[in-house]
């Protein structure tokens, strides 16, 4: 495996989340998203005067982390090696509507090697974290404004794991629905919910692994409209859905197999509102269940799912 790179994956916008799931209400029939309507998506995109994306910028030394905002997991690593300057990710999937938005950050010891961490933290661990905002195509990586910042304290003990938490105003010109109204996922039973979240999964992987455009499209297509909006992938632009079908039949093709993991763990999110398996052991730690390969890469498709209403499907919403 070594030999191949991994790549964090997917769907077309070039970000870590796939989707999935329509859900037409209790008893109803998931109805098929036509090729039009999949490419389609950004041409109904809004725009406004001003279109700002949100980043999370970090450095780190000596440690490895885990970044999350509003309870989403936006990135992490538990890799060798020290970041190599700032390292930033964009997070506006993640913000569904203006006001106050959550950062926390869980900071363990170094990698010894993947995955295998050394028992605490030391005197060299840094990190330290900020948030900032701008416009692709109109601000440098550099001018964007920093609203947030942190860093942790010099380590004075040994200890398994440092966590930080802030709050950061953010103003968006629009508003996703998301996992806004999503149901308690954590009062129902674990072993329960992590057979049904399988399911989808399972659903989800045969449909790439025939090829089956129509089928995955279609349980992609409103968490996509989502992304496309928080990103403003507009008709016209390299980003954009404009052949958004054409692609994933083209990423269909490439994939030599695709396959469910087995050494998995089912993880809360959003407050309990959303849940994903994430794989457990040390080496791909907190990588996504979902394992794709190509000649020459591994691909791992993310999939959080949340319920819609009591009594509802479990969707695909980042």
């Amino acid at each position: 495996m070594d030999w191949k790179n991994k790549i964090l994956a997917v769907l077309l916008a070039g970000i870590i989340n796939t989707a999935c799931g329509q859900y037409a209400g209790k008893g109803q029939v998931e109805k098929p998203v036509t090729r039009e309507q999949y490419n389609n998506i950004s041409k109904a995109i809004k725009t406004f005067d001003h279109n700002p994306t949100y980043q999370v910028r970090f450095t780190a030394a000596f440690c490895t982390y885990e970044i999350y905002i509003n309870d989403m997991l936006a990135t992490f690593s538990f890799t060798t090696g020290n970041s190599a300057g700032e390292q930033h990710a964009d997070i506006p999937q993640y913000i569904l509507k203006s006001g106050k938005q959550k950062i926390r950050v869980k900071v363990f010891p170094k990698a010894i090697e993947d995955g295998k961490l050394e028992q605490a933290l030391t005197q060299k661990a840094e990190f330290s974290v900020c948030i900032a905002f701008g416009e692709y195509n109109k601000d440098k990586h550099e001018d964007f404004k920093e609203v947030w910042k942190l860093k942790m304290p010099m380590v004075q003990e040994p200890l398994p794991f440092y966590e930080m938490e802030g709050v950061f105003d953010a103003e968006v010109p629009y508003m996703l629905k998301g996992w806004s109204d999503g149901e308690d996922l954590t009062m129902e039973p674990k072993e329960q919910l992590k057979k049904e979240v399988l399911q989808v999964y399972d659903r989800f992987s045969s449909a790439f692994e025939k090829k089956d455009v129509k089928t995955v499209a279609t349980m992609i297509y409103n968490r996509e409209k989502e992304v496309a909006q928080a990103f403003f992938f507009k008709s016209g632009e390299p980003k954009s859905y404009d052949d958004g079908w054409e692609k994933l039949s083209t990423e269909a093709s490439d994939l030599v197999s695709i396959r469910v993991a087995k050494d998995i763990e089912l993880r809360y999110f959003a407050g309990g509102k959303v849940v994903a398996l994430l794989k457990a052991s040390s080496q791909d730690r907190d990588f996504p269940a979902i394992e794709g390969e190509t000649e020459s890469s591994y691909i791992y498709y993310a999939l959080y799912l949340y319920r819609p209403e009591p009594g509802a499907p479990l969707e695909i919403i980042r």
